[in-house]
């Protein structure tokens, strides 16, 4: 028996939908992802690195925006120094007595390494709250939703200039070391090198570019709010004696919404 009319708009219906939800959770998905990894990046300590250029690249020195760690500490030959965790880089003010400058573009990175986290988080909960609960706003509110994540997209490559900030071409670790050990300073490049928490940074950037590409390319989802109603057939008798008509049988079929 072919399907009725009635029957057909509801599957495109429910089609429809599915479609659309999968599609407006995408912005989301991408979204979050990309803070998980750019906020990963900015936090450690291994965004940059400074290769040991002479002994076959025995010593490594990480940096990040906010802290730096070395690699097999005791050849260091300065424990308070070298460590092989994450250290801030105020330790060589408080615990070293080295005082330290930053230029301008490591404080744009160190802003952005905050301001990125917190603006994304509060449009990927916008975005995900849309998603389940669909609404007029929401569908006029979508397209500059997208265009946001792809602003927050320029904030993420805003932390990309730490390669030609002081934490790159001064490092405040690496000068310690010009200072107190400068044999162990002439083996280290004068300029860093990306490391994993570099190239980390690039797939977000890309993400939020992904996720303001999805919100603009895809529509807002649609959400159909209908109860279901219930439709009913009803037989009456008509009495032959006095005309009178009796409802003699009902029965009651529950249907699908259609709109």
């Amino acid at each position: 028996m072919p399907p009725t009319v009635q029957e057909t708009e509801i599957e495109g219906q429910q089609r429809t939908t599915k479609l659309s939800y999968i599609q407006s959770f995408l912005p989301s998905i991408f979204g979050t992802s990309a803070i998980i990894l750019g906020t990963g990046a900015n936090a450690y300590c291994e965004t940059v690195k400074f290769s040991q250029v002479q002994g076959n690249n025995d010593l490594v020195l990480y940096a990040g925006p906010w802290s730096y760690r070395t690699t097999e500490s005791y050849e260091w030959q300065d424990s308070m120094f070298a460590y092989q965790s994450c250290r801030n880089y105020d330790n060589l003010k408080n615990n070293l007595g080295f005082d330290y400058t930053v230029d301008a573009t490591t404080k744009t990175v160190w802003a952005f390494s905050i301001i990125t986290p917190l603006f994304g988080s509060l449009l990927v909960f916008g975005v995900c709250l849309g998603s389940c609960f669909g609404s007029p706003t929401l569908r006029k509110k979508w397209k500059c939703m997208g265009a946001m994540f792809i602003l927050v997209s320029i904030f993420q490559g805003m932390t990309l200039l730490i390669e030609s900030s002081s934490i790159c071409y001064n490092n405040p670790a690496v000068h310690y070391l010009e200072m107190n050990n400068p044999e162990l300073a002439a083996t280290l490049p004068e300029k860093c090198e990306w490391a994993i928490g570099f190239k980390v940074n690039i797939a977000a950037v890309v993400l939020w570019i992904l996720a303001g590409v999805c919100a603009l390319s895809f529509p807002p989802p649609l959400v159909i709010h209908e109860h279901t109603h219930q439709e009913q057939t009803v037989t009456y008798t008509q009495n032959d004696i006095d005309g009178t008509v009796q409802e003699n049988h009902i029965t009651i079929i529950k249907g699908t919404p259609v709109a």
